[in-house]
């Protein structure tokens, strides 16, 4: 993990009270940082896991992600969609029995880039309070942010959290890296293929099921090209272009 990082999140855990570790619904384990939450648990903060994104998940899929995260982690874990202000007053629930008698309580907020933490300080800050940028963008907020909540009462956010040597196609999944900052698109793409499974990204771009059942990942592209008209000259299917469109239809979650 990068000593910059570091820096600011070993800062925002001497700071706080309670720890809130945001994690994707998507792939929640993928976006748990065992380092950071050791460290919490040395300096004996508290530390809250919640997942995030829980609309593009189906409910009884969360359960179980959210009971295997809490067996194993033995830290409470809620599941929210930070977007839809859904189990945003789960939150607040305990937070207010966390800070019961106290006159300051900060809470920091550590995450990988783009999992929601901007979205969840301005849910919870709610209307007239400061409010935190957001964005798709990987990598937006550059340092602690401070906002205050109510009399007393605070959330800290922190930079986006990277660990060294994260593979290339784990970071976009999480959305920390974007399509245009990935090496090899069409590589990716061929991943998130064998990931999702060619019936569904057929079924997503309306290609008929007979075409797929014979062809590799990469001929999948091609399909996609060609439904897409990503056409070269002569009209060889442009790969790039549909690999590209097929990542960033996966990070606008039309793709689930």
């Amino acid at each position: 993990m990068r000593s910059g990082f570091m820096k600011h999140i070993s800062d925002l855990v001497k700071q706080s009270d309670l720890i809130i570790e945001l994690l994707d619904a998507r792939h929640p384990e993928a976006t748990r940082n065992p380092i950071l939450e050791n460290m919490i648990k040395t300096q004996k903060k508290k530390l809250l896991l919640v997942i995030n994104k829980s609309d593009l998940m189906p409910k009884d899929e969360m359960e179980q992600k959210k009971a295997s995260i809490a067996s194993e982690s033995g830290v409470k874990t809620i599941f929210i969609s930070a977007l839809e202000r859904d189990g945003i007053n789960m939150i607040r629930r305990e937070i207010s029995v966390d800070s019961k008698g106290t006159e300051k309580f900060i809470i920091g907020i550590i995450g990988y880039p783009n999992v929601g933490k901007s979205t969840l300080i301005n849910a919870l800050a709610g209307k007239g309070r400061g409010r935190v940028a957001t964005s798709r963008k990987a990598g937006l907020t550059r340092g602690i942010a401070r906002v205050k909540i109510s009399d007393g009462l605070y959330l800290i956010d922190s930079p986006g959290i990277i660990p060294f040597k994260e593979e290339e196609f784990t970071l976009f999944l999480v959305e920390s890296k974007n399509p245009n900052q990935l090496k090899d698109v069409e590589t990716n793409a061929v991943k998130l293929i064998q990931l999702m499974g060619k019936e569904k990204i057929a079924k997503f771009y309306k290609i008929e099921q007979e075409k797929i059942e014979e062809k590799d990942e990469e001929e999948m592209l091609e399909e996609i090209a060609y439904k897409k008209a990503f056409l070269m000259k002569g009209g060889k299917p442009d790969m790039g272009k549909a690999a590209r469109d097929l990542l960033e239809r996966y990070q606008k979650h039309e793709l689930i």
